[in-house]
């Protein structure tokens, strides 16, 4: 319980500048207690709203994140900061405390409901305007900022620079220089994207407020400074991932915020009231806000899963979209059973073109990718001739037209173009057609409800069709001969060279021999993790022999994961027939973290030569001080990228033991093209759909070993 409520106060200094690491809590809190008045009603701040929400009943989880909490100590440090506090007005504000915690619960939840909007430091804003207004009916109660002397060193220092640290102190009501450079400091470790954001919004407000408002530039440098900097850093790579054009997007804000600073200075001025982070708010709230209106969505990508560093945020969404960019989900499949070969693919020579381009022809071939025996006159002759065609789906069959003759090898029926068809309605959104099928073999009728693999018919060569093949396609309605819509297979194996390359959420190319992923008994038993499932495992660590427990969990978003007795969470997700790991939270030295990254990707099937690629997040690597040299340069792009090669090695005559193989590389591109660093690991499943071993390498050592009890 103790360590639950220390992290809540933590995590809530590190929110005020979008970091989710305890170290950074520490180093913002610590700098509060330079001015020990305004670190002490800070802290007082935190601890009543945490406080409050845990008597309330609020959710443990956002209670620990400090999503209740930061406002609180802006509001404690605020109130210290503009009024020299007695008895009297620390009870006052003990009680606008809890109004903080209120007013947060509530613009929290109702910015997120309908706008789907962060409430940032709103609540704060409004709490200490009513505190302020509040006290003007206390006659002996009047404004007395605070003020400290800084070490005489920081004279030395260009004033362009003591106003950049004085902006960073300000956003804590610090009156000092050097809580400003504690705070850059704990920023520039835990993000340089951040920090370069930093000296980059306040370099720009410095340029834009001299050249709008140069008769104010003295008087708001550092209020209009500290916007920028919390601007710079929600829109340049916390609430936005990183890229090129969130830079140009930085640019933007930050001339608004010197414009909104100015318009607020007017109106408030009248009122008595601080400016404090209204123009941040403002800037960021209808920025964000109002990207949510484009029609498209590849440029600016607003963050979309739980915030990590900018360089965090970056990794996974890159890894996330190499993974997942065509990810459906409804899962298709390959129409057939066995190896099947695409005579014709999307763009085709013939017949796929133009509205009709998105479609398949696929037949049956021998090694010598001869598609019949014989002469090749007779139909029989053909390998794919009746053989059985399956949905692809499971649906409901809309429309069957059937009855129409097989045609004479070289010879089409143009009257009757589709031949013998089926079409399936798998959602509001998504048909599939099957044509060309043997006369009076469907056996569907309209109205059938159907599985996925279950067998529609056989194929056949009716219609246009010069040769016996299957013609499909997907569309968007039950409409026969519709254009079509390309949409991929959830997962499929395609041929090459005698091996076997798995593919998902991906498209067969015209010449490739394909297959379906037949599910494999032992693979699956042990990857379809249960709700409640446990498991246990024995390592050797640091000469100790220990044991680590796994129990399978799911959080209030449906998110499936891993859950260690260490306390580290590895994020999971089952696609139908591959078991992918998402994300990990946690130490990097445990059993779950190399499991992780062996078994990041594992289809549910067995095929000796079957191998597969999988990217990974930098972040989740070991890869050393490069990488963060090489985040310098992460808004231009990433310099250093990381693979995974996995295979399932052949089995050996006297073992039913199932093993798969990942080999990492994390590569480095100019100017870090000397960069290299090779990972590998194993796992080795029994019939039992137990793991015998598995270990993980660094250039071929051995670093780590591990079996489940």
């Amino acid at each position: 319980m103790m360590k639950y409520f220390i992290d809540s106060i933590l995590y809530s200094y590190s929110q005020i500048f979008f970091c989710n690491r305890r170290w950074f809590g520490v180093t913002a809190l610590a700098a509060t207690f330079l001015a020990p008045k305004i670190g002490a009603m800070a802290l007082c701040g935190v601890v009543i709203s945490n406080l409050t929400a845990h008597v309330l009943r609020f959710d443990k989880e956002k209670i620990k994140s400090g999503f209740y909490g930061f406002n609180g100590i802006l509001f404690g440090a605020a109130t210290t900061f503009y009024f020299e506090l007695d008895l009297f007005l620390i009870f006052i504000a003990l009680i606008f405390m809890v109004i903080t915690f209120i007013v947060a619960a509530v613009l929290e939840n109702y910015l997120a409901t309908a706008f789907n909007l962060p409430g940032l430091s709103l609540p704060f804003i409004i709490t200490l305007y009513i505190f302020v207004i509040f006290l003007t009916n206390y006659n002996h109660i009047v404004p007395a900022l605070t003020t400290a002397s800084d070490l005489k060193f920081y004279e030395y220092l260009p004033q362009s620079i003591k106003y950049y640290f004085q902006s960073f102190a300000l956003i804590l009501f610090q009156p000092n220089i050097t809580s400003g450079i504690l705070i850059a400091l704990g920023i520039l470790f835990f993000s340089r994207v951040l920090f370069l954001l930093s000296v980059a919004a306040f370099a720009l407000n410095y340029f834009f407020l001299h050249f709008i408002l140069p008769d104010q530039a003295e008087t708001l440098i550092i209020i209009s400074g500290f916007n920028s900097i919390l601007t710079a850093f929600a829109l340049g790579g916390s609430l936005i991932i990183p890229s090129r054009k969130s830079f140009v997007l930085v640019i933007i804000s930050i001339l608004m915020v010197v414009i909104i600073t100015g318009f607020f200075y007017r109106i408030l001025l009248t009122w008595y009231l601080p400016i404090l982070v209204l123009p941040f708010n403002f800037v960021v709230l209808f920025t964000i806000y109002s990207l949510k209106f484009r029609s498209e969505y590849t440029d600016l990508v607003l963050l979309y899963f739980k915030p990590g560093s900018p360089e965090e945020n970056y990794y996974y969404h890159h890894m996330r979209t190499s993974r997942f960019e065509r990810f459906k989900h409804t899962f298709a499949e390959l129409p057939f059973f066995g190896e099947w070969f695409v005579s014709q693919g999307f763009d085709g020579k013939y017949t796929h073109k133009e509205e009709w381009k998105y479609a398949w022809d696929f037949v049956v071939t021998d090694r010598d990718l001869k598609e019949y025996s014989n002469e090749g006159t007779s139909l029989t002759d053909y390998y794919c001739f009746r053989l059985p065609v399956a949905a692809p789906i499971e649906g409901e069959v809309v429309k069957v037209i059937d009855g129409i003759p097989s045609n004479k090898v070289g010879e089409v029926n143009i009257s009757q173009n589709w031949g013998n068809t089926v079409i399936l309605k798998h959602n509001e959104e998504l048909y599939s057609t099957l044509s060309h099928l043997e006369a009076n073999s469907i056996k569907v009728k309209e109205g059938n409800k159907i599985k996925r693999g279950e067998i529609i018919g056989a194929c056949g060569n009716s219609g246009r069709s010069p040769y016996p093949h299957l013609h499909f396609q997907f569309q968007l309605t039950d409409k026969l001969g519709d254009k079509t819509y390309k949409f991929p297979f959830a997962q499929f194996l395609k041929k090459e060279n005698n091996r076997y390359h798995l593919k998902t959420f991906n498209y067969p190319e015209e010449n490739d021999i394909v297959q379906n992923v037949e599910i494999h008994k032992t693979v699956k038993e042990f990857f379809n993790f249960k709700l409640g499932s446990e498991l246990k495992f024995q390592f050797e660590q640091d000469g100790e022999v220990r044991t680590e427990n796994w129990e399978v969990k799911i959080n209030l978003n449906n998110e499936f994961y891993i859950e260690s007795s260490s306390g580290d969470i590895a994020y999971f997700y089952i696609s139908d027939k591959i078991f992918y790991f998402t994300s990990y939270n946690g130490k990097k030295n445990s059993a779950l973290y190399y499991f992780y990254l062996i078994a990041h990707q594992v289809p549910m099937c067995y095929h000796q030569n079957l191998y597969w690629e999988d990217d990974y997040s930098i972040a989740q690597l070991p890869a050393g001080v490069i990488r963060y040299l090489s985040e310098i340069f992460l808004m231009y792009k990433s310099l250093i990228n990381a693979k995974g090669s996995l295979n399932f090695e052949e089995k050996s005559d006297h073992s039913n033991d199932i093993i798969f193989s990942n080999s990492i590389e994390i590569k480095g591109g100019f100017p870090f093209s000397f960069y290299r660093k090779n990972f590998s690991g194993k796992v080795i499943l029994n019939d039992e759909s137990k793991i015998s071993e598995f270990n993980f390498s660094r250039n071929g050592k051995v670093i780590f070993r591990a079996k489940q009890l």
